[in-house]
């Protein structure tokens, strides 16, 4: 059962990884073009903010790369050490 949710939680913080990823992306390719005073922000269906404004799309498209980062970072010890636990356990 250790292994199964050692993996799990790996797949998570991939996929977290990749969608913070896009919707980075997503928001960088938009820059500063929006109609009205700004945009809604959503992730994982949770409203971040309901009208942000057009010159502050960029820092959150920043901060959606940086988390993707972390997650990437933190996924990839956690398959290490999961590796290792495997090895030993042999």
């Amino acid at each position: 059962m250790d292994f199964l949710r050692r993996w799990t939680g790996v797949a998570i913080l991939v996929l977290l990884a990749l969608l913070s990823l896009s919707k980075g992306l997503k928001l960088w390719a938009l820059g500063t073009q929006v109609d009205g005073d700004g945009i809604g922000i959503y992730f994982f269906l949770i409203e971040i903010t309901d009208l942000l404004p057009a010159e502050r799309i960029p820092s959150y498209a920043v901060g959606f790369f940086i988390l993707s980062l972390v997650a990437l970072i933190i996924s990839i010890v956690m398959i290490r050490e999961n590796l290792v636990k495997v090895d030993t356990s042999q």
